[in-house]
């Protein structure tokens, strides 16, 4: 499977009519509004690149009031995911969530995504191609929890040289597996 994530700005109070527009695309697997410089970040899964290329080209980027995209690709190569579809469901419903992307040395990603995945509220993980080489999903009860999880657990990771936490708006976006 070939994932990416997009992280999109879009014109302001806009959002819902966007995220609305963004179920129309197929490899769109999740979007969630979210706090701070992203307004709307999605996850895309596919069986071949070229229709993850389209959706974001032809899909995407052709969605009226979206200022601007970012994408990330995701390398296949590393990774985890802890949770099955029906846990993944409750915790989207009760907890808050947060990705975070991270910047680190190359020869340090490996050992970095094997402390990740010891923290219990890292539900998932992947390598990236580009200049943040990993992104992690982070569930807590509250933002204040995954706040001091990023400062007190991720970033203490050797390793790691910048991170950019990217909080979800819960009740706001689709989620289908």
């Amino acid at each position: 499977m070939v994932k990416a994530y997009v992280l999109i700005v879009n014109e302001s109070g806009t959002e819902d009519s966007v995220i609305s527009n963004l179920k129309n695309i197929p490899s769109i697997t999740d979007a969630f509004g979210t706090f701070g410089t992203w307004d709307i970040l999605t996850k895309l899964v596919s069986s071949n690149e070229e229709n993850i290329q389209h959706d974001i080209s032809n899909g995407i980027r052709k969605i009226s009031n979206i200022r601007s995209t970012l994408t990330l690709l995701v390398d296949e190569k590393l990774g985890f995911l802890k949770t099955n579809e029906t846990e993944q469901k409750v915790l989207d419903k009760y907890m808050a969530k947060a990705f975070v992307t991270i910047h680190c040395s190359k020869s340090d990603e490996y050992s970095v995504m094997k402390n990740l995945e010891e923290i219990p509220e890292v539900t998932e993980a992947n390598l990236l191609v580009g200049h943040n080489e990993l992104i992690c999903k982070i569930m807590s009860p509250t933002f204040n929890d995954i706040s001091e999880i990023v400062s007190k657990k991720v970033r203490k990771i050797h390793g790691i040289k910048s991170t950019n936490t990217i909080n979800v708006i819960n009740n706001q976006g689709f989620s289908r597996k």
